[in-house]
């Protein structure tokens, strides 16, 4: 059953996004993007499986939805400074972050990469290898950590 509805939604959401890509919606090319979503939605699935991936638990979600536009808007202004000025540069490198326990790793690295200050490269055990351009703990990731590092 759960393979099931993870199928569905797949196959859903690779039809939507083909419908939104397409210049017009005839029978035909819904025919055709639902077929090819068929296909995407069955390999999606079976990377997953083969990954064991999983989001994993909700703990600090809200935290983290809560900070996410404000890391946003901050990680983009530290962002333009690096730009600017080169000597800010020497601040970026590779970091571990160790998420609170029942934090989904899955969406938490997602999240975390989302922003323009972040990006996760590796995961282990509940630990983020994260490529940051400032040595500085953002929003997010303070609420992600409970903010411990």
């Amino acid at each position: 059953m759960r393979s099931a509805i993870e199928l569905l939604l797949w196959w859903g959401l690779l039809l939507l996004l083909n419908t939104v890509f397409i210049s017009s919606v005839t029978p035909l090319e819904v025919a055709v993007g639902g077929g090819v979503a068929l296909l995407g939605a069955l390999g999606a699935g079976a990377v997953r499986r083969a990954s064991g991936a999983a989001p994993g638990g909700p703990a600090r979600l809200a935290h983290a939805l809560w900070a996410f536009p404000w890391t946003l808007l901050a990680d983009t202004g530290r962002l333009a400074l690096l730009v600017l000025s080169p000597a800010r540069r020497r601040e970026a490198g590779f970091r571990t972050v160790r998420l609170r326990p029942g934090t989904g790793a899955a969406w938490a690295a997602a999240l975390l990469s989302s922003t323009p200050g972040a990006y996760v490269v590796a995961t282990e055990d509940g630990v983020l290898t994260v490529h940051a351009t400032s040595s500085r703990v953002s929003l997010l990731e303070g609420a992600l950590t409970g903010g411990a590092r």
